[in-house]
């Protein structure tokens, strides 16, 4: 079961990223790209669990 503050990434690949919360559905994840922090909304089965 996801949850706020978990590491994950997407299934298909990707960075990592860290779970900031969850809206309906979906998690809004954010993630360094560089020293650019980015975010993006993803639903469960999208993600994987990496802690």
């Amino acid at each position: 079961m996801i949850k706020k503050g978990d590491v994950v990434k997407l299934k298909s690949g990707g960075p990592k990223m860290t779970v900031k919360g969850q809206g309906g559905p979906y998690w809004v994840c954010s993630w360094f790209d560089d020293l650019e922090l980015k975010e993006g909304v993803f639903s469960a089965e999208q993600l994987e669990i990496l802690n």
